[in-house]
């Protein structure tokens, strides 16, 4: 089996996987299908129950690369914070307008205050780093 893109998937062990193969008396690929709603058969059904129910199988759901979050810390500062497919993260106080970008965990730059125009430049930077 090939690495594929979900959109949703019913994350499970490999030994999980295979059991599911096993108990319906499937092939690999239709249990791929049902774990990632692809196929939305009595059979598919059965798998998606299966895994949840019986085996702790959990749904992740992919996040768009670049999606913005909008949250607030634990002192109750709200803030932007981007991410992108590199490692890196965009984060913005929306109270001052200050913020950091971040690589892979480490700091890369830091801002006092950015301008919603600011904002294109960040992301470019922020996009092109490795």
């Amino acid at each position: 089996m090939g690495k594929r893109k979900c959109k949703r998937i019913i994350k499970v062990s490999l030994e999980n996987k295979k059991k599911l193969e096993e108990i319906f008396q499937c092939s690999d690929r239709m249990v791929m299908k049902a774990l990632c709603f692809e196929s939305q058969t009595l059979l598919a059904r059965k798998i998606q129950h299966t895994a949840r129910e019986e085996m702790g199988g959990w749904i992740e759901a992919a996040i768009p690369e670049e999606e913005i979050f909008y949250d607030t810390h634990e002192g109750g500062e709200r803030f932007m914070r981007q991410y992108f497919g590199n490692g890196a993260v965009i984060e913005i106080s929306l109270a001052t307008g200050g913020g950091k970008i971040t690589f892979k965990g480490e700091p890369r730059y830091s801002y006092e205050e950015v301008l919603v125009s600011d904002i294109p430049t960040l992301q470019n930077y922020a996009r092109n780093l490795k």
